[in-house]
Formats: C-alpha cells, structure tokens, sequence
C-alpha cells in the first residue's frame, strides 16, 4: 500500500465487507483497510519481517521511519528504540541489546541528535557507546568496559583498560597511561609537563653506585660572562666576542666562556670569572683552549669552577697563586671550558 493518510481511507461499513479488513478509528471515524493492503512490499513471517522496495532509482529505499511526532520537543527526549530481546536459561525473556536516539538540541535549523548503543551486562541493559554531533564516546556512564580494536595480524592494536584507566597500543595488559609495544615516531616536540620528570632508564642494568637512572634536563643556551679584580669591574669594557654559550644534559653543564677585553679597567686584585648559568654543585677543574694577552711571566693557567664563577689560578716556575690584575692587558683573550655538575 502506498502512503495513505487514515483519513483518505475509505470509510468503514456495518458488517465489514471483505477479505481480511481491519477498522482504524480516528476522531471518532471508523476506517477500513485490508491486510493485503497493510502487507502489500513487506513480507511478514514466522523468522522475521522484510521490507521490499522496487525502485530503480538512486532514493534509499526501503526506509523505516521511527518518528515521534511531539508538539514539545526537547533536549534529552528519548526517540524511537530497537530493542533485541530473547530468553535466558531460565525461560525468562531478556534484552541483550538496544538502539535508541535522543534529542541533544531541538532548535530549528540548528538540531542536534545522538545515538545510544546498549548491550546486557549482568541481566541489565547498560549504555556502552554514545555517537553524537561532534563525538564518539565509549564508556561514558564510567564503568569497567574496555576497547580493543584488531589490526590485521595484531588482536590487541589499540586497548583500552577501563580498570585501571590506561591505553595499550599492542599489549592487553598496559602497566602504565600509555604503553606502547613497538617502536614510536614523532613528527614534532615531546613535550615534558612536569618539572622533575623526564626519561626513566630503569630497564638497563645498573651500576653498582647508581643513584638516578631519570633523564629531566636539557637546555641551551648563551650567558655574559664578567671578569672581576678584588670582586669588581670598574671600567671593564669588552669586544663583541665576549660570550658565554652553555648545554645543560641532567644534572652536567657543558660552559664555554670566551672574555675578550677592549679595557681591564682600574679595579685590583685576584682574577674571577663570574655569570656561570648554575651554580656548581662541586667544585671542578676547567680547561683553556685559548689565552693572549697575558703576562709573560706566567708559564701556565688553571682555573676552577665554583659557586658561579671560575677561580684563575697561574703557574710560575713550579709555584701556583692566583691570577691578578697585574697579569691582565687591555687586549687579554681569554677561551676556556667548565663541566660540571650542578
């Protein structure tokens, strides 16, 4: 039968005439339709229903349509359902399964809808996926209902542990947020959210004296370094290499200090090179890769790394003493390196 309003139906009469007819009461008028009419392209039978469309065209067709046709429409109305039920051991009749929608917003040219996804946990229908306007959630009600999604030859490609509130990616059982087994490539920044945290190398084998196997550091970057005499710098200027440059790896600081001085100014007394980036954690002996300029006298430099500065010491036929003023010219060149632990 084609779509027919029950008011086009033809009026019923007293008896009902015909094969199989069935009154249809509507305001207060009575109806007739055949069955075959009601039946006509569907297919009723013990094992199901089936719904037969002979268009040709590109339409969808057959359709069901589950519309309810409410005056008051609003959000959260639950609209049609599709509920699978059968029987449980005991004869009882069950629903194992159910599809609904329900209204998210009902404004006009601006609706909102989303399908609910139910299945029998415990002999109780329990929502397991929601597919919204702009979403798909599993597990929304919060409960113990994990996601695996098979790959081609890996069963456990992405899991998800409700239990335990975890992801896997190949592994069933993940043991942390996120774990992953296989290799990881990133196109961009790992990004570490938390100070302090960073690598864990636990899984190597450790040395006897080991006391931190976490990687949470790394940093560059470039510092002025000051000279200072007696612990001032009166007058000091200096040339446009003068630059500081440091990488900083855990708890070790790579410095490279370059002092280039147009003028040692007038203040007196030992040598310091202050501006260190950290301060060091233990004193540490520095290595010079380059110095001009000195006094002619001195046969050999050392210095030591300390607080945030770096302690100039010379040698002089055998004997050690710091550096001053006094060993210092207007054009002093001085290039030197400090590792050390902070």
């Amino acid at each position: 039968m084609a779509d027919t309003k029950i008011s086009a139906l033809p009026a019923s009469t007293v008896p009902l005439a015909g094969t199989e007819v069935l009154p249809i009461v509507q305001s207060s008028t009575t109806k007739q339709v055949s069955v075959a009419n009601l039946t006509a392209g569907r297919s009723f039978d013990a094992l199901g229903m089936t719904l037969t469309s002979t268009d040709a065209g590109a339409a969808a067709a057959p359709t069901l349509d589950l519309y309810r046709d409410s005056a008051t429409p609003a959000a959260s109305d639950t609209l049609g359902e599709i509920e699978f039920n059968g029987e449980d051991s005991a004869g009882n009749k069950q629903a194992y399964g159910l599809i609904h929608a329900s209204i998210l917003s009902p404004t006009s040219t601006a609706e909102q809808g989303q399908l609910h996804f139910e299945t029998a946990t415990a002999g109780v229908l329990t929502e397991k996926m929601i597919i919204g306007t702009t979403n798909l959630v599993i597990n929304e009600i919060g409960a113990v209902y994990n996601v695996r999604i098979e790959g081609d030859t890996d069963a456990n490609l992405f899991y998800t542990d409700a239990t335990n509130d975890r992801v896997g990616i190949g592994i069933v059982a993940p043991t942390e947020k996120l774990d992953v087994v296989g290799k990881i490539k990133v196109s961009d920044n790992i990004v570490i959210g938390t100070s302090g945290k960073g690598i864990d190398f636990s899984a190597n084998t450790q040395a006897a004296g080991m006391t931190s196997e976490l990687l949470n550091w790394y940093e560059e970057g470039t510092f002025t370094p000051v000279i200072t005499f007696g612990g001032l710098s009166v007058g000091v200027t200096y040339g446009a290499a003068n630059v500081g440059k440091y990488t900083r790896i855990g708890r070790m600081v790579f410095a490279n200090t370059h002092i280039v001085l147009t003028s040692k100014g007038s203040s007196t007394g030992s040598a310091v090179i202050t501006g260190l980036p950290f301060t060091v954690s233990v004193n540490a002996a520095v290595a010079f890769g380059y110095v001009s300029g000195m006094g002619a006298t001195i046969s050999y430099l050392e210095g030591l790394a300390s607080g945030t500065s770096i302690l100039l010491y010379k040698l002089i036929t055998g004997a050690s003493s710091a550096v001053t003023d006094a060993d210092f010219n207007n054009n002093t060149n001085i290039q030197v390196t400090a590792i050390f632990e902070v």
